[in-house]
Protein backbone atom coordinates (compact mmCIF):
# COMPACT_ATOMS: atom_id res chain seq x y z
CA UNK A 1 0.00 0.00 0.00
CA UNK A 2 2.75 2.29 -0.05
CA UNK A 3 2.83 3.79 -3.32
CA UNK A 4 -1.18 4.25 -2.84
CA UNK A 5 -0.23 5.45 0.63
CA UNK A 6 2.36 8.20 -0.40
CA UNK A 7 -0.37 9.56 -3.51
CA UNK A 8 -3.41 9.93 -1.64
CA UNK A 9 -2.45 11.01 2.42
CA UNK A 10 -0.84 13.97 2.92
CA UNK A 11 2.77 14.04 4.82
CA UNK A 12 1.95 14.37 8.53
CA UNK A 13 -1.49 13.33 8.36
CA UNK A 14 -3.49 10.11 9.70
CA UNK A 15 -3.48 7.92 7.09
CA UNK A 16 -7.94 7.68 8.35
CA UNK A 17 -9.74 8.64 11.45
CA UNK A 18 -9.80 5.94 14.29
CA UNK A 19 -12.08 3.33 12.82
CA UNK A 20 -14.97 1.87 15.64
CA UNK A 21 -14.51 -1.12 17.67
CA UNK A 22 -15.65 -4.10 16.03
CA UNK A 23 -17.46 -6.38 18.11
CA UNK A 24 -15.68 -9.65 18.56
CA UNK A 25 -12.11 -8.35 17.23
CA UNK A 26 -9.27 -10.45 18.40
CA UNK A 27 -7.50 -8.29 21.23
CA UNK A 28 -4.02 -7.00 20.67
CA UNK A 29 -4.64 -6.95 16.74
CA UNK A 30 -4.89 -3.96 14.71
CA UNK A 31 -8.24 -2.22 14.40
CA UNK A 32 -9.95 -3.27 11.04
CA UNK A 33 -11.33 -0.68 8.97
CA UNK A 34 -14.89 -0.13 7.04
CA UNK A 35 -14.81 0.20 3.70
CA UNK A 36 -15.47 3.60 3.31
CA UNK A 37 -13.57 6.06 1.10
CA UNK A 38 -9.89 5.23 1.04
CA UNK A 39 -10.57 2.69 3.54
CA UNK A 40 -11.76 0.37 0.69
CA UNK A 41 -7.66 -0.33 0.34
CA UNK A 42 -7.95 -2.30 3.32
CA UNK A 43 -9.59 -4.77 1.07
CA UNK A 44 -6.47 -6.53 -0.65
CA UNK A 45 -8.70 -7.42 -3.50
CA UNK A 46 -9.56 -3.90 -4.38
CA UNK A 47 -6.14 -2.84 -3.51
CA UNK A 48 -5.12 -5.46 -5.96
CA UNK A 49 -7.56 -4.36 -8.71
CA UNK A 50 -7.15 -1.00 -8.56
CA UNK A 51 -2.82 -1.06 -8.61
CA UNK A 52 -3.36 -3.36 -11.69
CA UNK A 53 -5.33 -0.83 -13.32
CA UNK A 54 -3.06 2.09 -12.23
CA UNK A 55 0.34 0.76 -13.40
CA UNK A 56 -1.74 -0.01 -16.63
CA UNK A 57 -2.51 3.66 -16.90
CA UNK A 58 0.93 4.78 -16.00
CA UNK A 59 2.59 3.28 -18.31
CA UNK A 60 1.20 4.72 -21.33
CA UNK A 61 2.82 7.58 -23.26
CA UNK A 62 0.09 10.37 -24.62
CA UNK A 63 0.15 12.28 -27.95
CA UNK A 64 -1.49 15.24 -29.36
CA UNK A 65 -3.42 14.60 -32.95
CA UNK A 66 -4.64 17.79 -34.87
CA UNK A 67 -7.22 16.73 -37.44
CA UNK A 68 -7.36 20.66 -38.87
CA UNK A 69 -7.69 20.86 -42.55
CA UNK A 70 -8.48 17.29 -43.18
CA UNK A 71 -5.00 16.23 -41.84
CA UNK A 72 -4.02 13.99 -39.63
CA UNK A 73 -0.95 15.51 -37.55
CA UNK A 74 1.06 14.12 -34.58
CA UNK A 75 2.89 16.79 -32.08
CA UNK A 76 4.79 15.10 -29.36
CA UNK A 77 5.70 18.87 -28.23
CA UNK A 78 2.48 20.12 -27.58
CA UNK A 79 1.84 21.35 -24.25
CA UNK A 80 -0.51 18.82 -22.92
CA UNK A 81 1.48 15.81 -24.46
CA UNK A 82 4.65 17.20 -22.87
CA UNK A 83 2.53 17.63 -19.36
CA UNK A 84 1.32 13.64 -19.62
CA UNK A 85 4.68 12.51 -20.75
CA UNK A 86 6.75 13.98 -18.15
CA UNK A 87 6.12 16.26 -15.02
CA UNK A 88 2.30 17.05 -14.45
CA UNK A 89 3.43 19.59 -12.06
CA UNK A 90 6.19 20.51 -9.72
CA UNK A 91 5.54 17.52 -7.57
CA UNK A 92 4.13 14.84 -9.27
CA UNK A 93 4.93 13.17 -12.18
CA UNK A 94 2.43 12.23 -15.01
CA UNK A 95 2.76 8.24 -13.78
CA UNK A 96 1.64 9.76 -10.36
CA UNK A 97 -1.09 11.58 -11.71
CA UNK A 98 -2.39 8.75 -13.48
CA UNK A 99 -2.51 6.58 -10.55
CA UNK A 100 -4.05 8.58 -8.72
CA UNK A 101 -6.92 9.49 -11.19
CA UNK A 102 -7.48 5.70 -11.26
CA UNK A 103 -8.00 5.08 -7.54
CA UNK A 104 -9.75 8.47 -7.04
CA UNK A 105 -12.59 8.12 -9.42
CA UNK A 106 -13.22 4.28 -8.86
CA UNK A 107 -13.13 5.24 -4.96
CA UNK A 108 -15.53 8.29 -4.87
CA UNK A 109 -16.95 8.25 -8.38
CA UNK A 110 -14.88 11.23 -10.05
CA UNK A 111 -11.27 12.49 -10.24
CA UNK A 112 -10.99 15.88 -11.17
CA UNK A 113 -7.71 17.82 -12.72
CA UNK A 114 -7.32 21.15 -12.76
CA UNK A 115 -5.21 22.95 -15.35
CA UNK A 116 -2.78 25.85 -14.41
CA UNK A 117 -2.42 28.08 -17.51
CA UNK A 118 0.01 31.08 -17.87
CA UNK A 119 -0.32 33.25 -21.00
CA UNK A 120 -2.52 31.28 -22.56
CA UNK A 121 -0.35 27.87 -22.53
CA UNK A 122 -1.09 25.22 -20.00
CA UNK A 123 1.49 24.46 -17.64
CA UNK A 124 0.59 22.16 -14.95
CA UNK A 125 -2.02 19.79 -14.35
CA UNK A 126 -3.09 19.27 -10.37
CA UNK A 127 -5.13 17.05 -8.74
CA UNK A 128 -8.27 18.58 -6.98
CA UNK A 129 -8.42 17.16 -3.27
CA UNK A 130 -10.97 19.60 -2.39
CA UNK A 131 -15.03 19.02 -3.01
CA UNK A 132 -16.13 19.81 -6.29
CA UNK A 133 -19.85 21.28 -7.26
CA UNK A 134 -21.28 21.11 -10.64
CA UNK A 135 -23.34 23.99 -11.82
CA UNK A 136 -25.00 25.10 -15.43
CA UNK A 137 -26.15 28.21 -16.74
CA UNK A 138 -28.21 28.16 -19.90
CA UNK A 139 -27.77 32.10 -20.43
CA UNK A 140 -24.15 31.94 -20.75
CA UNK A 141 -22.06 31.51 -23.58
CA UNK A 142 -21.71 27.78 -25.48
CA UNK A 143 -18.57 26.39 -23.88
CA UNK A 144 -19.15 28.14 -20.74
CA UNK A 145 -22.03 26.85 -19.23
CA UNK A 146 -20.62 24.49 -16.93
CA UNK A 147 -19.05 25.89 -14.24
CA UNK A 148 -17.23 23.50 -11.25
CA UNK A 149 -16.84 25.11 -7.98
CA UNK A 150 -14.36 24.15 -5.71
CA UNK A 151 -14.51 24.91 -1.94
CA UNK A 152 -12.75 24.90 -0.02
CA UNK A 153 -9.34 25.08 -2.22
CA UNK A 154 -6.37 23.43 -1.40
CA UNK A 155 -2.26 23.74 -1.37
CA UNK A 156 -2.82 23.89 -5.11
CA UNK A 157 -5.70 24.43 -6.29
CA UNK A 158 -7.61 27.70 -4.84
CA UNK A 159 -11.29 27.99 -4.15
CA UNK A 160 -13.11 29.60 -6.97
CA UNK A 161 -15.29 28.73 -9.63
CA UNK A 162 -14.08 27.22 -12.93
CA UNK A 163 -14.85 26.18 -16.90
CA UNK A 164 -14.27 23.11 -18.60
CA UNK A 165 -10.64 24.49 -19.65
CA UNK A 166 -9.65 24.49 -16.22
CA UNK A 167 -11.14 21.47 -14.28
CA UNK A 168 -11.50 18.26 -15.98
CA UNK A 169 -13.58 15.93 -14.65
CA UNK A 170 -13.05 11.89 -15.03
CA UNK A 171 -16.07 9.88 -14.14
CA UNK A 172 -16.88 6.45 -13.86
CA UNK A 173 -18.70 4.50 -16.05
CA UNK A 174 -21.74 4.15 -13.55
CA UNK A 175 -23.81 7.59 -13.37
CA UNK A 176 -27.19 8.36 -12.45
CA UNK A 177 -27.54 11.92 -14.51
CA UNK A 178 -24.29 10.68 -17.23
CA UNK A 179 -22.61 13.83 -15.21
CA UNK A 180 -20.95 12.76 -11.60
CA UNK A 181 -19.86 8.99 -11.57
CA UNK A 182 -20.81 6.69 -8.92
CA UNK A 183 -18.27 4.84 -6.63
CA UNK A 184 -17.35 1.83 -7.34
CA UNK A 185 -15.68 0.96 -3.85
CA UNK A 186 -19.50 2.26 -2.35
CA UNK A 187 -21.66 0.31 -4.81
CA UNK A 188 -19.70 -2.65 -4.21
CA UNK A 189 -18.79 -2.54 -0.22
CA UNK A 190 -20.90 -5.67 0.67
CA UNK A 191 -17.67 -7.49 -1.44
CA UNK A 192 -15.33 -5.83 0.30
CA UNK A 193 -16.30 -6.10 3.56
CA UNK A 194 -16.44 -9.43 2.92
CA UNK A 195 -12.34 -9.23 1.76
CA UNK A 196 -11.88 -7.62 4.81
CA UNK A 197 -13.57 -9.86 6.88
CA UNK A 198 -11.79 -13.04 5.62
CA UNK A 199 -8.47 -11.55 6.26
CA UNK A 200 -9.86 -10.81 9.89
CA UNK A 201 -10.71 -14.17 9.92
CA UNK A 202 -7.05 -15.56 9.33
CA UNK A 203 -5.44 -12.84 11.48
CA UNK A 204 -7.92 -14.42 14.29
CA UNK A 205 -6.44 -17.85 13.67
CA UNK A 206 -2.99 -17.26 13.73
CA UNK A 207 -3.57 -15.21 16.91
CA UNK A 208 -5.50 -18.28 18.62
CA UNK A 209 -1.93 -20.14 18.29
CA UNK A 210 -3.49 -23.40 17.22
CA UNK A 211 -4.91 -22.80 14.04
CA UNK A 212 -7.81 -24.59 14.40
CA UNK A 213 -11.04 -24.44 14.95
CA UNK A 214 -12.09 -25.66 18.77
CA UNK A 215 -12.74 -25.93 22.36
CA UNK A 216 -12.37 -26.96 25.71
CA UNK A 217 -14.32 -29.38 27.44
CA UNK A 218 -14.54 -28.81 31.30
CA UNK A 219 -16.30 -31.53 33.80
CA UNK A 220 -19.31 -30.29 35.11
CA UNK A 221 -18.88 -29.02 39.08
CA UNK A 222 -14.82 -29.91 39.40
CA UNK A 223 -13.23 -26.47 38.50
CA UNK A 224 -13.45 -23.27 41.00
CA UNK A 225 -13.44 -19.53 39.41
CA UNK A 226 -10.48 -19.37 39.72
CA UNK A 227 -9.11 -22.49 38.52
CA UNK A 228 -11.02 -21.59 35.33
CA UNK A 229 -9.33 -18.25 35.19
CA UNK A 230 -5.90 -19.87 35.16
CA UNK A 231 -7.31 -22.04 32.78
CA UNK A 232 -8.18 -19.00 29.99
CA UNK A 233 -4.70 -17.80 31.35
CA UNK A 234 -2.78 -21.48 29.53
CA UNK A 235 -4.75 -21.23 26.51
CA UNK A 236 -3.93 -17.28 25.96
CA UNK A 237 0.09 -18.01 26.81
CA UNK A 238 0.04 -20.42 24.15
CA UNK A 239 -1.42 -17.87 21.55
CA UNK A 240 0.33 -15.75 18.55
CA UNK A 241 2.44 -17.08 16.48
CA UNK A 242 5.14 -17.62 18.99
CA UNK A 243 2.87 -19.62 20.47
CA UNK A 244 1.49 -22.34 17.63
CA UNK A 245 2.45 -25.71 18.64
CA UNK A 246 2.98 -25.43 22.27
CA UNK A 247 0.08 -27.32 24.58
CA UNK A 248 -0.72 -26.06 27.15
CA UNK A 249 -1.39 -27.46 30.19
CA UNK A 250 -5.02 -28.45 31.59
CA UNK A 251 -5.84 -29.51 34.96
CA UNK A 252 -8.70 -30.40 36.66
CA UNK A 253 -9.72 -33.05 33.59
CA UNK A 254 -10.54 -30.22 31.13
CA UNK A 255 -9.51 -31.21 27.46
CA UNK A 256 -9.22 -29.50 24.25
CA UNK A 257 -11.90 -30.77 21.60
CA UNK A 258 -11.60 -29.89 17.56
CA UNK A 259 -14.64 -29.15 16.31
CA UNK A 260 -16.07 -31.03 13.76
CA UNK A 261 -15.81 -28.97 10.60
CA UNK A 262 -12.70 -28.27 9.77
CA UNK A 263 -10.96 -25.63 7.83
CA UNK A 264 -11.67 -27.26 4.49
CA UNK A 265 -15.12 -28.10 5.28
CA UNK A 266 -15.70 -24.17 5.73
CA UNK A 267 -14.32 -23.76 2.49
CA UNK A 268 -12.24 -20.80 3.27
CA UNK A 269 -10.13 -20.91 -0.10
CA UNK A 270 -13.49 -21.18 -2.02
CA UNK A 271 -15.15 -18.58 -0.47
CA UNK A 272 -11.96 -15.98 -0.39
CA UNK A 273 -12.10 -16.85 -4.35
CA UNK A 274 -15.24 -16.04 -5.16
CA UNK A 275 -15.14 -12.61 -2.99
CA UNK A 276 -12.14 -11.81 -4.98
CA UNK A 277 -14.16 -12.70 -8.26
CA UNK A 278 -16.49 -10.28 -7.19
CA UNK A 279 -14.54 -7.98 -6.17
CA UNK A 280 -12.88 -8.00 -9.52
CA UNK A 281 -16.19 -8.34 -12.01
CA UNK A 282 -16.59 -4.46 -10.16
CA UNK A 283 -13.37 -3.43 -11.24
CA UNK A 284 -13.71 -4.82 -14.03
CA UNK A 285 -10.29 -6.47 -14.04
CA UNK A 286 -9.62 -9.89 -14.83
CA UNK A 287 -9.24 -11.95 -12.20
CA UNK A 288 -5.44 -13.54 -13.93
CA UNK A 289 -4.14 -9.91 -13.53
CA UNK A 290 -4.62 -10.22 -9.69
CA UNK A 291 -2.56 -13.15 -9.93
CA UNK A 292 -5.65 -15.96 -9.88
CA UNK A 293 -4.39 -17.97 -12.54
CA UNK A 294 -6.96 -21.01 -11.82
CA UNK A 295 -8.72 -20.79 -15.57
CA UNK A 296 -5.93 -18.90 -17.17
CA UNK A 297 -4.15 -21.22 -19.79
CA UNK A 298 -1.06 -20.47 -21.86
CA UNK A 299 -2.28 -20.86 -24.93
CA UNK A 300 -5.15 -18.11 -24.63
CA UNK A 301 -2.30 -16.03 -22.61
CA UNK A 302 -1.93 -13.14 -25.58
CA UNK A 303 -5.85 -12.93 -26.07
CA UNK A 304 -5.99 -12.52 -22.90
CA UNK A 305 -4.11 -9.17 -22.04
CA UNK A 306 -5.85 -8.16 -25.34
CA UNK A 307 -8.84 -8.57 -23.90
CA UNK A 308 -7.62 -6.71 -20.79
CA UNK A 309 -7.05 -3.95 -22.90
CA UNK A 310 -9.84 -3.53 -24.97
CA UNK A 311 -12.37 -4.16 -22.48
CA UNK A 312 -10.86 -2.16 -19.15
CA UNK A 313 -7.93 -0.10 -19.91
CA UNK A 314 -9.36 1.62 -23.43
CA UNK A 315 -13.03 2.64 -21.91
CA UNK A 316 -10.42 4.45 -19.13
CA UNK A 317 -8.48 6.05 -21.55
CA UNK A 318 -11.39 7.13 -24.09
CA UNK A 319 -12.83 9.15 -20.83
CA UNK A 320 -9.86 10.67 -20.21
CA UNK A 321 -9.08 11.56 -23.52
CA UNK A 322 -12.67 12.95 -24.99
CA UNK A 323 -12.53 15.65 -21.01
CA UNK A 324 -9.51 16.95 -22.87
CA UNK A 325 -10.88 18.37 -25.72
CA UNK A 326 -11.73 21.94 -23.69
CA UNK A 327 -8.50 22.42 -23.11
CA UNK A 328 -7.52 21.70 -26.43
CA UNK A 329 -9.82 23.84 -27.77
CA UNK A 330 -8.74 26.93 -25.55
CA UNK A 331 -5.18 25.79 -26.95
CA UNK A 332 -6.64 26.93 -30.42
CA UNK A 333 -6.97 23.78 -31.39
CA UNK A 334 -10.48 22.61 -31.75
CA UNK A 335 -10.00 19.78 -33.56
CA UNK A 336 -7.02 18.01 -31.83
CA UNK A 337 -7.52 15.25 -29.25
CA UNK A 338 -5.24 13.50 -26.74
CA UNK A 339 -4.51 10.10 -27.30
CA UNK A 340 -2.91 7.46 -25.16
CA UNK A 341 -0.94 5.01 -26.63
CA UNK A 342 -2.05 1.01 -25.79
CA UNK A 343 -0.19 -0.98 -28.16
CA UNK A 344 2.23 -1.04 -25.34
CA UNK A 345 0.52 -2.92 -23.33
CA UNK A 346 -0.84 -6.08 -25.85
CA UNK A 347 2.48 -6.68 -27.23
CA UNK A 348 3.08 -10.84 -27.45
CA UNK A 349 6.07 -12.60 -27.70
CA UNK A 350 8.85 -11.59 -30.05
CA UNK A 351 7.32 -14.21 -32.67
CA UNK A 352 4.48 -13.27 -32.87
CA UNK A 353 4.84 -9.58 -32.66
CA UNK A 354 7.25 -8.71 -35.29
CA UNK A 355 4.74 -11.33 -37.87
CA UNK A 356 1.92 -8.87 -36.87
CA UNK A 357 4.83 -5.51 -37.26
CA UNK A 358 5.50 -7.17 -40.90
CA UNK A 359 1.91 -7.89 -42.40
CA UNK A 360 1.04 -4.14 -41.24
CA UNK A 361 4.60 -2.46 -43.05
CA UNK A 362 3.58 -4.83 -45.90
CA UNK A 363 0.27 -3.42 -45.89
CA UNK A 364 1.29 0.04 -45.68
CA UNK A 365 -0.64 0.71 -42.08
CA UNK A 366 2.56 1.37 -39.93
CA UNK A 367 5.33 2.89 -41.69
CA UNK A 368 9.29 1.29 -40.11
CA UNK A 369 9.19 4.28 -38.04
CA UNK A 370 6.08 3.72 -36.11
CA UNK A 371 7.37 -0.01 -35.62
CA UNK A 372 10.57 1.37 -34.01
CA UNK A 373 8.19 4.17 -31.86
CA UNK A 374 5.86 1.05 -30.62
CA UNK A 375 9.20 -0.65 -29.60
CA UNK A 376 10.97 2.54 -27.94
CA UNK A 377 13.55 2.20 -30.14
CA UNK A 378 15.47 5.60 -31.45
CA UNK A 379 14.25 6.61 -34.51
CA UNK A 380 16.37 6.35 -38.23
CA UNK A 381 16.00 8.61 -40.55
CA UNK A 382 14.21 7.50 -44.29
CA UNK A 383 11.62 4.89 -42.42
CA UNK A 384 9.18 7.54 -42.03
CA UNK A 385 7.63 6.31 -45.35
CA UNK A 386 5.16 3.28 -46.09
CA UNK A 387 6.10 0.66 -48.00
CA UNK A 388 4.64 -0.55 -51.25
CA UNK A 389 3.21 -3.68 -51.30
CA UNK A 390 5.42 -4.87 -54.21
CA UNK A 391 8.61 -5.13 -54.27
CA UNK A 392 8.95 -3.35 -50.99
CA UNK A 393 8.62 0.68 -52.61
CA UNK A 394 7.88 3.46 -51.07
CA UNK A 395 4.96 6.46 -52.42
CA UNK A 396 5.85 9.69 -52.73
CA UNK A 397 3.67 12.87 -52.05
CA UNK A 398 3.07 13.40 -56.07
CA UNK A 399 1.43 9.17 -56.27
CA UNK A 400 4.84 8.19 -57.98
CA UNK A 401 6.79 4.59 -56.68
CA UNK A 402 10.30 4.40 -55.71
CA UNK A 403 10.82 0.83 -56.53
CA UNK A 404 13.64 -0.88 -54.78
CA UNK A 405 14.52 -3.98 -56.76
CA UNK A 406 17.03 -6.60 -56.11
CA UNK A 407 20.87 -6.40 -56.86
CA UNK A 408 21.87 -7.18 -60.17
CA UNK A 409 25.14 -8.20 -59.46
CA UNK A 410 25.51 -11.37 -55.74
CA UNK A 411 27.69 -9.47 -53.70
CA UNK A 412 27.61 -6.19 -55.35
CA UNK A 413 25.14 -4.81 -52.52
CA UNK A 414 23.56 -2.01 -55.05
CA UNK A 415 19.52 -1.07 -55.24
CA UNK A 416 17.82 -0.26 -58.13
CA UNK A 417 15.53 2.91 -57.61
CA UNK A 418 12.73 2.94 -60.43
CA UNK A 419 10.06 5.46 -60.72
CA UNK A 420 6.72 4.24 -61.67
Amino acid sequence: MGLFKNLFYPKGDPVAPDPPVIVGHPPGMPPARTPAGYGALMSIDYMACEQTKARSMMSMPAVVIDRSNGERRRLDAHPVAELLNGMANEEMSSAALMAWTTLRRDTFGNAYWFVEWRKGVPVAIWPIKAHVQHSFSSGNPVGFRTRYTVSPGDEHVPAGSYYADEVVNISTAITKDGIKGESIARLAAAELGLSIDLELFYSSMLHNGNHHMGHVEVPEGMMAPDAVDSLKRAIEAKSGIDGAGKAPIFGYGAKWVTDGQTMRDASIIEQQQWVLQQVCRACNVPPWKVYDSTSATYAGGQQARIDYVTDTIVPETRSIEQAMRPVLASCGMPHAQLKLQTQGLMRGDDASRSQYYREMGYLGAYTRADVRAFEDMEPIDGLDKPLFPLNYGTVNGDGTVNVFAAPRQPGDGSQTGVKE
